[in-house]
């Protein structure tokens, strides 16, 4: 079904239909331009390098970007209005956020916990949404999630990981929130999007990431061998925490899993008992293989 704002069809448009106001950022891949849509509303306009443009892999991940945004729509997810995946005329139009990014207000000051909790739970709920329709994000990261009001959006389908396309990149994503799985050449799952989502909360719900370092091999080094140091947290938050960043995706904790105890972080664990009968979530199905 078409997005349509008003009375705005927006599938018919195409680039030239948009007024081009102000430049938002300069990419690697492509130009993001504050511009105008025909009724007025105000959108942010992506187009791509020529060098994209003219590269099969480049114009096929652009393609797919253009795809997964505007066929995908959630409450936490960036929307998509607009666009076209190939030639001379490829664009991609989306929501406009004048409050910029968390990145940007990350600069300014901290998230009070009530709004890194709220945050983390809204992401969650798109990064969820996007694997239940077989989508791994794969660049999780303050810088690809936007505000807008009491609301944070998850933007940047450029490398995610589809059913259509299973190997977009060899390695996507910023070394900060990678998994260390990716370090060592595995392929990204839901588990290594959970650990990005991982370093998102460490930093959100501390103030600062579980790893500090100054260069790429640091990184490296740190996200795959270096325990996440224990936080301030309640005891409870602060070990499902440091599970969600374990360094075996088999025995890392999933995403439903630290957000039930995001909710309630000082009440006890539940019983054991009803888990080893009836295993539930990822930790069963790998049981079940054990």
């Amino acid at each position: 079904m078409p997005l349509r704002d008003e009375n705005l069809d927006y599938s018919r448009l195409t680039r030239k239909d948009f007024r081009l106001e102000m430049l938002l950022g300069l990419g690697q891949t492509a130009q993001v331009y504050l511009a105008k849509a025909p009724n007025g509303v105000s959108v942010a306009l992506k187009i791509p390098r020529r060098e994209v443009r003219e590269n099969r892999q480049m114009s096929e991940r652009f393609a797919q970007e253009v795809s997964l945004s505007i066929s995908l729509s959630h409450p936490y997810l960036v929307r998509g209005l607009a666009g076209r995946p190939t030639g001379d005329g490829a664009f991609l139009a989306l929501e406009y956020f004048p409050e910029g990014s968390l990145e940007d207000r990350l600069h300014k000051e901290p998230l009070a916990f009530p709004d890194a909790v709220r945050s983390l739970q809204q992401i969650a709920q798109a990064v969820l949404f996007l694997h239940q329709r077989g989508v791994i994000h794969q660049d999780i990261k303050p810088a690809n999630i936007y505000l807008k009001g009491p609301d944070f959006k998850l933007g940047d389908l450029g490398v995610a990981k589809s059913r259509s396309n299973p190997r977009p990149l060899e390695r996507a994503g910023s070394p900060f929130y990678m998994a260390p799985e990716l370090f060592a050449g595995e392929e990204a799952t839901e588990a290594s999007d959970a650990y990005s989502f991982g370093v998102l909360a460490y930093e959100l719900l501390t103030g600062k990431r579980p790893f500090r370092a100054e260069t790429l091999e640091d990184v490296t080094h740190a996200h795959l061998h270096l325990a996440p140091p224990p936080t301030s947290l309640p005891r409870r938050l602060d070990q499902a925490l440091r599970n969600l960043l374990h360094k075996d995706p088999k025995q890392r904790l999933s995403i439903p899993q630290f957000l039930q105890v995001l909710s309630s972080p000082n009440e006890p664990p539940q019983p054991q008992t009803e888990t080893k009968e009836k295993p539930k979530g990822l930790f069963g199905l790998f049981r079940r293989r054990s």
